[in-house]
């Protein structure tokens, strides 16, 4: 398992997921502690403990490194020190078959990887070059390397079907998928796979009562179901209608402060349908304006205590425009820097609130806020990061002051992030007006009113520094 999570990160989550379910350990709460440790000495000792660990401390690990951005030096690390040498050459070799996106390529590079290593398994590859086929229009080669594949090969197999835009192609795929269901002694797992295919592309297809329904028979299934699978069977009930039986598991939903937009949607329309003669607007206005109040009063006595004293290094970078600026730029300035990126949900979850920062400090000239967008893994050109993060920006009404930081071309590293030794995002630092780092913050726990409380206390108590 720890040799896909290497290679494919995108199947740690699914694993993640399954371990949750399936141990005694509540690796959930494990992962919250370790974004929760602020000692670096501490949090050090832990991820070094959990790299020499068990399958669960890699797998734990593995899921603390996505959600902080580690970069692909550090994966190599854990992967160099964890794998005998000759399964990390076989890895790397596997890279460049994964970086391929040409079909009769990849297959040629697949028979290299397989003539260099003829004892490795090759099940993963397969399920790849299943999708790919699918993609290509070939259905029947797409099946015939399906059938190549097992146990979580095959739930990945399905997965990149599921993924499959062609109308004719897909329509031949959900046949496949309920001949695959109607088999008696079909594994459990697969099972729950295909049935979640089946929901994904009747969510798709707006027919979201079938897809609740689909959604129970999963929940039935599965030994230990996630709080997010309960929590979305709970979303599709409010979206085919049912809002009475939704309604209690929307509102813990949202007395958990949740930032996710769907949850807060269907709420409002469960909310409307048990309280008609209600003002919902008013209701949600109440209960945000009880957080802010109980986080403000958290932070009332706030005497800095968690501020250091480090001097920041000296940067430039480009603006939205594509100018160069520098530190020079924001000299005897209090700046507030975001470091973030489109692909990184916590980065994005934390914007509504740094927006309200943004708004609140509009008019202060002392203070200036700086979203650098850095560590992007989909392109490495200047106009695509910017339209992207703009894109971004448009679609939510953030007016946020946009910076773009680039990977140098020699040593493809993020020039400003790695200056100030951002390992993971999102990643947020104050720095006063004497050009003094105050705060290094590393991660979002998830709640609004939060950030946006202690960061003001934050800033008003370093605006009193000399």
């Amino acid at each position: 398992m720890f040799r896909k999570t290497i290679i494919c990160l995108s199947l740690t989550i699914s694993c993640f997921t399954q371990l949750l379910a399936q141990n005694t350990r509540d690796l959930k709460k494990e992962l919250e502690g370790l974004k929760s440790i602020q000692d670096t000495v501490v949090l050090n000792q832990k991820l070094s403990a959990l790299a020499t660990g068990s399958e669960e401390d890699l797998m734990l690990l593995t899921q603390y490194g996505l959600e902080k951005g580690w970069s692909r030096s550090q994966w190599d690390d854990l992967a160099a020190k964890r794998m005998p040498t000759e399964q990390f050459a076989f890895n790397k070799a596997q890279e460049k078959f994964f970086a391929e996106r040409d079909l009769n390529k990849k297959l040629s590079i697949l028979a290299s990887i397989k003539k260099q290593f003829p004892n490795q398994k090759y099940g993963y590859n397969y399920a790849l070059l299943a999708g790919d086929y699918a993609r290509a229009g070939n259905f029947n080669q797409a099946m015939a390397y399906l059938e190549k594949t097992k146990d979580q090969d095959r739930v990945m197999a399905w997965s990149q079907l599921a993924l499959v835009n062609d109308p004719k192609i897909l329509k031949l795929v959900v046949l496949r998928v309920d001949q695959t269901l109607s088999q008696k002694k079909l594994p459990q797992e697969e099972r729950i796979v295909l049935l979640n295919m089946k929901r994904y592309l009747l969510e798709q297809k707006q027919d979201y009562k079938s897809a609740a329904i689909i959604a129970k028979k999963i929940l039935d299934l599965t030994p230990n179901p996630t709080q997010n699978e309960i929590d979305h069977y709970s979303i599709l009930l409010s979206k085919s209608g049912n809002y009475r039986a939704a309604f209690p598991a929307l509102e813990k939903m949202i007395n958990k402060e949740t930032e996710d937009e769907e949850i807060k949607s269907e709420y409002k329309r469960a909310y409307q349908f048990m309280y008609p003669n209600r003002d919902v607007k008013a209701h949600l206005d109440s209960i945000e304006s009880s957080r802010v109040k109980q986080y403000e009063a958290k932070y009332k006595n706030y005497n800095g205590e968690n501020l250091i004293k480090e001097k920041a290094p000296e940067f430039e970078l480009l603006d939205a425009n594509g100018n160069t600026v520098s530190w020079k730029d924001f000299k005897d300035k209090i700046m507030v820097i975001d470091f973030w990126a489109t692909w990184c949900m916590p980065c994005k979850a934390a914007l509504p609130g740094m927006q309200l920062l943004v708004d609140q400090y509009k008019n202060d000239p002392e203070v200036k806020f700086l979203f650098i967008h850095t560590k992007e893994i989909t392109g490495e050109s200047f106009s695509k990061v910017r339209d992207q993060s703009q894109a971004y920006f448009k679609a939510h009404d953030f007016t946020l002051p946009l910076y773009i930081d680039l990977k140098d071309k020699d040593t493809k590293k993020n020039k400003v992030a790695d200056c100030f030794k951002v390992s993971g995002i999102p990643h947020k630092v104050i720095i006063d007006r004497n050009g003094f780092i105050r705060l290094n913050s590393v991660g979002f726990a998830g709640s609004t009113p939060d950030l946006v409380a202690e960061m003001t206390a934050v800033i008003e108590k370093v605006k009193k520094l000399n």
